[in-house]
């Protein structure tokens, strides 16, 4: 398939928009905008409290979308699983997402050489000073991936952390306009980000995560919690219980997970 720009995208996108006009899910970026100006850039939300935080130090890897087996970043959360002199971690020791606590944990982190620097993305080894810079007396790594459209970026808007949950927020705006891009295509994206606050990773996990396109937003309040039910009951518009995919993480560039 060929390679068009941003902008071309968007002027094919301005079509499908107008066709599915007064359709509830018609909506999209290329229709709150002409072909030649941008759907939006990153607006900061409201700062909250001290449990969540809107200017966050961050870098972004970005590649071309791959399997499991060639994550953008991992590292090895557990002290016994880690390499020794001359070792390889098992691929089934190595975590994709979460919270890195300390410099030890840290220094297992691999960053892949086929991230490119990008205008939406740093040179590999740019992420790799990002988190050896890291002060773990009061700071706390933040790993997070995702897959995005290949005509899109990602921002990082805000995150949360409470009741053993970190939850994030992202915006999706365009790229610029004269970035090659394929509409259908997507992309690998990690995102590295200092929290300002020294947490244990063992008490946290990671919670939902939400995209809002052309925007930044953040959580308002706290989680809302959730009502009893049987042990019977099942989720409306699924029968997938645990663990399948009827609750699996989403690779997509909206919704939450």
């Amino acid at each position: 398939m060929p390679r068009l720009t941003r902008r071309r995208a968007l002027q094919a996108a301005v079509g499908l928009a107008a066709g599915l006009a007064g359709c509830p899910d018609g909506e999209t970026d290329a229709g709150r905008g002409d072909a030649g100006t941008a759907v939006g850039s990153p607006t900061p939300p409201a700062r909250g409290g001290d449990d969540s935080a809107d200017d966050l130090e961050s870098v972004t890897l970005r590649a071309d979308e791959a399997g499991y087996d060639d994550p953008l970043a991992w590292f090895v959360p557990e002290p016994d699983d880690r390499a020794t002199a001359g070792g390889t971690v098992d691929p089934s020791d190595r975590e994709f997402e979460g919270l890195i606590g300390d410099a030890p944990t840290a220094e297992t982190l691999r960053v892949t050489d086929r991230a490119a620097e990008t205008e939406s993305s740093v040179a590999p080894e740019a992420a790799r000073q990002f988190v050896a810079g890291t002060d773990f007396d009061s700071e706390t790594l933040l790993v997070e991936g995702r897959s995005v459209g290949e005509c899109y970026r990602l921002v990082l808007c805000s995150v949360a952390w409470d009741d053993g949950e970190v939850e994030t927020r992202y915006g999706r705006f365009l790229r610029d306009a004269d970035v090659a891009c394929e509409a259908d295509a997507r992309d690998a994206h990690v995102t590295i980000a200092r929290l300002p606050v020294s947490l244990d990773p063992a008490e946290f996990e990671m919670g939902a995560t939400g995209v809002a396109s052309g925007r930044c937003f953040r959580r308002e309040g706290p989680r809302p919690t959730p009502r009893p039910r049987s042990s019977t009951a099942t989720t409306a518009g699924t029968d997938a219980g645990p663990g399948t995919a009827g609750n699996a993480p989403t690779d997509t560039d909206g919704g939450s997970r």
